[in-house]
């Protein structure tokens, strides 16, 4: 598994993304927007190309909804390499600690970004 940025799989998922959660919003049938996003994850790393796309939609999925946008925010190369956020590849969303697209918690030992 490579970990740099995927450019062509990374910006098909960037609709799904808003899809996602306007979906959660929808099925959860609240009609008041959330107080805090901060169970939502954006990782990312240095040089990550699709990273201000895919924030530019996250944003704009969370205005649209009327949601908070204090989510977190963490450059996964600033992270202790036994961290399990670093085998993920860039950009991912988490929500409560698992990929919003359903990839699996990575297992160590976790790929070096190329």
């Amino acid at each position: 598994m490579t970990l740099e940025c995927a450019p062509g799989v990374i910006l098909g998922h960037m609709w799904r993304a808003t899809f996602v959660l306007m979906a959660v919003a929808a099925a959860s049938g609240a009609a008041k927007a959330p107080s805090t996003m901060k169970d939502l994850t954006f990782l990312t790393r240095d040089g990550c190309v699709n990273t201000p796309d895919m924030l530019a939609n996250l944003d704009d999925a969370l205005e649209a909804l009327g949601w908070p946008s204090d989510y977190q925010f963490i450059n996964i190369g600033k992270l202790s390499s036994t961290d399990v956020r670093t085998g993920y590849p860039t950009p991912t969303l988490l929500y409560k600690g698992q990929d919003i697209f359903g990839m699996p918690v990575p297992k160590p030992p976790y790929d070096v970004p190329s």
